[in-house]
């Protein structure tokens, strides 16, 4: 039985009478007991707890940076590839590689390591770093990283303010922290990340 369902079940044991006459109400024929009644309740109290919890979870892709772990949303993720050619473009701002074509879809290539000031993540290498995608409407781009991991289901209460031991051009672009399978995670700002980005999406 859920938590929440047996303290609930204690708070309701000085209120047997009232509840037994209130739930026997709607029924034909003989009264509920106070037992029956309470075990209705604490199913009933089982139930909205489960579907609150469930409504409180959200889902999380894992991904790193140099030696850090990162976290992003899912529902801020539009997808993720790996196979890609960067077109390098003058006059932009270091944490901008170039851009990509998406089907058809010219899309920013931001390097977030850059961005955030922790290093960058090198394309100069054997097997090209992985890609997400992230989209929030209106803005695109595509963030390079150094590896791909699992996502997580985590309440969203879990989520804490950013650690104190991040600097100032980092934490602009963390949101918060969570902890995953032992593991603290920053969680990225995606509002943030995309700001930089002053055109959304053009075709070819």
């Amino acid at each position: 039985m859920a938590e929440g369902a047996v303290s609930g079940v204690d708070e309701l044991l000085g209120q047997t009478s009232e509840i037994e006459h209130d739930e026997s109400a709607s029924e034909v024929g003989a009264p509920l007991s106070a037992e029956e009644v309470l075990r209705r309740r604490a199913e009933s109290l089982a139930t909205e707890t489960l579907e609150e919890h469930e409504d409180d979870r959200m889902s999380l892709l894992v991904f790193r940076l140099g030696e850090e772990q990162y976290a992003v949303r899912v529902d801020d993720v539009r997808e993720i590839f790996q196979e890609f050619l960067i077109t390098p473009i003058p006059c932009v701002p270091d944490y901008i590689s170039g851009v990509v074509n998406v089907r058809g879809e010219i899309v920013s290539v931001t390097d977030p390591a850059r961005l955030m000031g922790v290093g960058h993540v090198d394309t100069e290498v054997e097997v090209q770093p992985p890609a997400i995608v992230v989209d929030d409407g209106t803005r695109v781009t595509a963030l390079l990283v150094d590896e791909i991991g699992d996502i997580a289901e985590v309440p969203q209460s879990s989520v804490e303010p950013p650690v104190s031991t991040i600097d100032r051009a980092q934490a602009e672009f963390i949101s918060g922290s969570v902890h995953v399978d032992g593991r603290m995670l920053g969680l990225l700002h995606v509002d943030r990340v995309l700001r930089p980005v002053t055109t959304g999406r053009s075709t070819l």
